[in-house]
């Protein structure tokens, strides 16, 4: 295994409202061990005011519990199965906070919760066609 990957973090995967039973948008939160995570920060400066930006990456090694979104949405409850997709929600390390809809615990106040260690999947690739290193990788 990568030395790397040495990091745990909480996904919390969204199963849309159109998908689901009810209508409603559902959060699952799984806990992934031996990770990759990594922030980035800059700073920016417009000349009127500076501020930071961050930019997040994070691979997990392939699984046999990662299931593409269409399959993941199919599962009532989701069981032990993970996925990523954009607009998915990482935080580094173990969180135990759950997303209900309602406040405070929709998706918005957990990100601004957990910043800078949170981050919204923006970018997703499948890098388990490699011949090494077989991991999927997202960012935000």
């Amino acid at each position: 295994m990568n030395p790397n990957y040495n990091q745990t973090i909480t996904v919390y995967n969204r199963i849309k409202g159109a998908d689901a039973e009810d209508g409603k948008d559902i959060w699952k939160r799984t806990v992934l061990e031996n990770c990759f995570y990594k922030l980035s920060q800059t700073k920016i400066d417009d000349g009127k005011t500076a501020k930071m930006a961050g930019t997040y990456v994070a691979r997990i090694p392939e699984s046999s519990s990662y299931l593409p979104y269409r399959e993941f949405a199919k599962i009532k409850g989701a069981g032990n199965s993970f996925t990523l997709n954009p607009g998915d929600i990482v935080v580094k390390d173990v969180c135990m906070e759950e997303i209900t809809g309602k406040m405070p615990n929709t998706a918005s106040e957990l990100l601004a919760r957990q910043k800078p260690e949170a981050f919204q999947i923006t970018v997703f690739s499948d890098n388990t066609s490699h011949l090494r290193g077989k991991h999927y990788r997202v960012g935000g």
